[in-house]
């Protein structure tokens, strides 16, 4: 938002203008405001323009066809004169910045609130195509960030220009083949969100886009038209239709000061400091008066501005509470749960900083004597996480192969790690011992904020010991499963099997509190869908559950394993069936495709060690083990690389990465880890598939 310009009018018809909004191809926008009514965007043709019959032909029938029913994420026109000298429109403007400004002045939109970003826009979209329009000019200066949601900045005025043969200057946000359909605005959802996560136009920001919503947004920005999904599917597969929820605090604070200053502006009235003598509404060189479309203009709007601000101001205050990363005590119980000592986020903002809460490794890790269990990389894809038999949970910047941090020095036989999707939080198992309990140690799942520096216990569906001494009032359970929602905001935590009791608590990362108790059955695999739905696996039957209800919504019975990988925002998973890997629709009950583990239906009692899918949903990761006399010593492993599109095995015929136990996959695709058969940690090149360096 900048002060108005001496050559600028103070007024455009009834409305009196305060500020500049900024300014497209085609027009300069204002914020302008009448009395007792919500802000506008008053948006005046530019002389050039407003010369240009085409021009205005096309403006004429954009903003008449902007007129009707209001959806909750696209801003309306409110009035218009489409017939002066100079055209205008008058579009409602909720208070708050424009994205492309939150970037500049704040850098990119924190990895917690893109879900909601993304969410918002898609359902803007999707209530435009559903009316038979589209909107052909989305970029992040026609997108708004108010206190509750986001929103396009109008239904696609801009446009005009295009229309007129003067094609809109952003070639960043436009999709290759041109045009306005609803495909191109897909194509410029895709590319406005990376935009967003990254701060930078056009394919640089791409790795900066968050694993959970990689896939989605690469498989926008495909070239065919034909292959990208529409709005209605991307809203299906972020979770909506629905409310993309609260903003996280530090955002939305930044969001209330733009908004307070907007709000500012518009109670001093002119966005000068004299106003000139003699001219009042109509009298600033912009004809007063409107078209029929003036009357229709009038139309309720959201709650009221100072309502908003009070509402949000609270809903500010509870949210910094609640986000406030605490250490748990320990005592009676895991922190923000029944019986627990304290409400606790768990995982706070930002990406994994170079430094970090844990203090570094006090001895190096010596490759040749380490036993290595499960890797992982961060959303960000800088870190990797490696659990160890010798040395517990190690972090590391796998580019320089420096160990940066050790938050846990003894993880036993660990269930993980597991990295949370939005910012620098691991889940992993770790035997802990407590009093009363003798020698016996509980396998309690545990999360470390690697950049705060705390961590908390989860003990998932059952309560921990009561009382001064520590007894516990059932026999304690180990923990089996870990699993993060798509967006981060939820933790499954699921437990070994006891009687008629639950196996799996879903935890709200944000309070710490349970959501859920679910699955009175062994559990012996965890996934989300989405921040909805969580499945689980009992080595036979996956079932889909609703992740508040607890109710059960779907069942793949005939799965040959407990692992699968449910694919995030579908109705799909990945599993084992006999010596194949299906890919299976379970709300259509229909396979959609599969692939054949060759050798595997030859070998004596073969066992799945790993199976994995890319963040683009491009490839199929999977190892298997053919046992020997000494499963641990003379086994042999085979790892398989699917192409998701032509069932090619790439990694058939001897290829490098053959042999891996386990594969982790970058979230940029960058870089593949994996555990070789000599128990090393290497990189492997997701390219060749041929090993580039061994970690340790």
């Amino acid at each position: 938002m900048l002060p108005l310009h001496p050559h600028d009018p103070p007024a455009v018809g009834p409305y009196r203008l305060h500020a500049r909004l900024g300014e497209d191809a085609c027009a300069r926008v204002y914020l302008g405001s009448v009395p007792g009514e919500r802000p506008v965007a008053v948006r005046v043709v530019r002389s050039g323009y407003a010369a240009d019959p085409g021009f205005r032909s096309a403006f004429t029938r954009l903003v008449e066809s902007a007129y009707g029913p209001d959806g909750r994420h696209v801003c309306g026109v409110r009035s218009a004169d489409l017939g002066g000298a100079v055209p205008w429109a008058a579009v409602d403007r909720p208070l708050g910045p424009a994205l492309a400004d939150h970037v500049r002045d704040h850098g990119p939109v924190p990895a917690d609130a893109l879900h909601a970003l993304a969410l918002a826009l898609a359902q803007g979209l999707a209530e435009l195509h559903a009316r038979g329009r589209s909107h052909g000019a989305l970029r992040p200066d026609g997108v708004v960030l108010t206190r509750e949601t986001a929103l396009l900045a109008d239904a696609g005025l801009e446009r005009a220009a295009s229309d007129a043969g003067q094609r809109a200057p952003h070639p960043s946000f436009s999709a290759p083949e041109g045009g306005a359909a609803p495909a191109a605005d897909v194509f410029s959802w895709a590319a406005t969100l990376s935009f967003a996560a990254s701060g930078a136009e056009g394919a640089p920001g791409l790795p900066r886009v968050p694993l959970q919503l990689r896939g989605l947004v690469d498989a926008c920005l495909r070239r065919g038209p034909d292959l990208r999904p529409s709005a209605a599917d991307l809203v299906r597969m972020l979770g909506g239709p629905a409310d993309p929820g609260p903003w996280p605090p530090g955002f939305l604070a930044r969001l209330e000061e733009a908004a307070a200053r907007q709000e500012a502006a518009v109670a001093d009235g002119p966005g000068r400091a004299e106003r000139p003598s003699g001219t009042g509404p109509g009298e600033a060189g912009v004809p007063d008066g409107s078209t029929g479309a003036d009357a229709r203009g009038r139309r309720n709007g959201r709650r009221a501005v100072a309502a908003a601000a009070a509402v949000l101001a609270l809903a500010a205050v509870a949210g910094a509470a609640v986000w406030g990363h605490r250490l748990s005590t320990g005592d009676g119980g895991a922190a923000g749960e029944p019986g627990g000592a304290d409400t606790a986020g768990l995982v706070t903002e930002g990406g994994c900083p170079d430094g970090g809460g844990f203090p570094p490794p006090g001895e190096d890790v010596d490759g040749a004597r380490t036993t290595v269990w499960e890797t992982a990389f961060s959303p960000d894809g800088d870190r990797l996480a490696v659990t160890t038999a010798e040395h517990g949970l190690t972090v590391w910047d796998w580019r320089v192969g420096e160990e940066v941090a050790r938050p846990a020095g003894s993880v036993g036989l660990a269930v993980g790690p597991v990295f949370a999707p939005t910012g620098c939080t691991l889940a992993v198992t770790v035997p802990t011992s407590y009093e009363g309990r003798g020698d016996e140690q509980v396998r309690v799942a545990r999360t470390f904020d690697l950049a705060a520096g705390t961590s908390a216990e989860h003990l998932g569906p059952q309560d921990g010991p009561v009382g001064t001494g520590g007894t516990w009032t059932a026999r304690p359970r180990h923990a089996e499963g870990l699993a993060f929602s798509p967006d981060g905001s939820r933790l499954a935590v699921s437990l070994e099997r006891a009687d008629d009791r639950p196996s799996v608590a879903v935890i709200d990362t944000g309070t710490g509190a349970r959501v859920s108790e679910i699955a009175e059955a062994p559990v012996h695999g965890t996934a989300f869908a989405d921040t909805g739905r969580v499945l689980t696996n009992d080595g036979g039957t996956i079932t889909v559950w609703d992740a508040e209800s607890g109710e059960e919504l779907h069942t793949v019975r005939g799965t040959s394993h407990r692992l699968f990988a449910a694919v995030p925002g579908a109705d799909e998973v990945v599993h084992l069936v006999g010596d194949r890997i299906v890919w299976w629709d379970y709300a259509a009950r229909s396979e959609v495709r599969s692939f054949e583990l060759t050798g595997f239906a030859d070998a004596e009692g073969p066992i799945l060690v790993d199976l994995a899918l890319s963040a683009a949903l491009d490839r199929v990761y999977v190892s298997w083990l053919a046992p020997g006399d000494d499963p641990l010593e003379d086994g042999a492993y085979t790892t398989h690389a699917f192409d998701t599109e032509t069932g090619e095995d790439l990694a058939a015929g001897g290829r490098g990465a053959d042999g891996l136990q386990e594969v982790s996959v970058h979230p940029g695709g960058e870089v593949l880890a994996g555990v070789s058969a000599e128990g090393r940690v290497v990189l492997v090149d997701p390219d060749t598939l041929e090993p580039a360096e061994t970690l340790f």
